[in-house]
């Protein structure tokens, strides 16, 4: 079954993004919990041009194989948004982490939730979103 696994994985693995996921990478190589992360998703196989930017703090990842997600959290018009992506989906475009966390101890980081002004500035997290959407646009 490893190897089922294995084959699906470099099939799924379009972009490289399974370095992003190994556990047995160095931590400034992978995603890590607090990390802040740009994902764009296509909303539908059929038409590829449309596209949803989503800009957030990872929370939790789940390494599950071809089945690796993660989520997303961000405060959008002062509303807590979490986005739950799968690592390997043909909707997902593009990966990309903006900032490593620090200071983070934790797997899962559920207390943001609670707290999340703690944890990360807003401002820097909107400049970074619109930094990102500018790189893509040139």
């Amino acid at each position: 079954m490893k190897v089922i696994e294995r084959e699906a994985i470099a099939r799924a693995d379009v972009d490289g993004r399974s370095k992003l996921f190994v556990r047995r990478a160095a931590p400034k190589d992978r995603l890590c919990a607090g990390d802040v992360v740009f994902v764009e998703t296509q909303n539908s196989m059929s038409d590829p041009s449309a596209t949803t930017n989503f800009t957030g703090v990872c929370i939790a990842i789940y390494r599950r194989g071809v089945d690796t997600s993660f989520i997303l959290r961000n405060v959008v018009q002062k509303v807590g948004v979490e986005m739950r992506f799968m690592a390997y989906s043909p909707l997902v475009k593009r990966i990309e982490i903006l900032q490593k966390g620090e200071g983070f101890r934790r797997a899962k980081l559920f207390y943001l939730r609670e707290n999340p002004g703690k944890t990360f500035q807003l401002k820097a997290l909107k400049k970074m979103a619109q930094s990102a959407a500018a790189a893509k646009k040139h």
